[in-house]
């Protein structure tokens, strides 16, 4: 088939996990949380990140991501506060509700990562996960 390169594959991949890990924070309670959102909460740091960075990271426009901050300030997730390095730099960090947002994050990665696991074996997902963390780190 035309779309089984690994690029293509990697990609689906990647959109089903993030997929699962949503549908599981739903399951914990935190109904906000969409798909476009992982983009955001993969790129902050706990102790919190420039806009201008995770607008880098995730290969988004600092407007897009300007948008996504915005709606994780609305539902309470996060905070802006200036930079003290450059007080016309505003970083993002994660308020009370944000940091149990991540520890919820967490569960719902294993959650994700125990369905694969059911679905390709335990030993076949290690394989997996060794084999891309060897090409990631070249």
């Amino acid at each position: 088939m035309r779309h089984e390169h690994l690029g293509w594959l990697l990609g689906r991949a990647d959109l089903l996990f993030a997929e699962g890990v949503t549908r599981a924070m739903h399951e914990r309670g935190f109904a906000g949380i969409r798909l476009v959102h992982i983009a955001l909460i993969r790129n902050v740091d706990e102790n919190g990140t420039r806009i201008s960075d995770i607008a880098r990271r995730a290969g988004m426009t600092k407007q897009a991501t300007g948008q996504l901050v915005a709606e994780f300030v609305e539902l309470g997730y996060i905070r802006l506060v200036a930079d003290p390095d450059d007080g016309r730099a505003k970083i993002a960090r994660y308020t009370a509700k944000g940091k149990r947002l991540l520890v919820a994050i967490v569960a719902s990665i294993e959650q994700t990562e125990a369905a694969v696991s059911n679905t390709i074996g335990a030993a076949k997902l290690e394989t997996l996960k060794a084999t891309l963390g060897r090409m990631l780190s070249t």
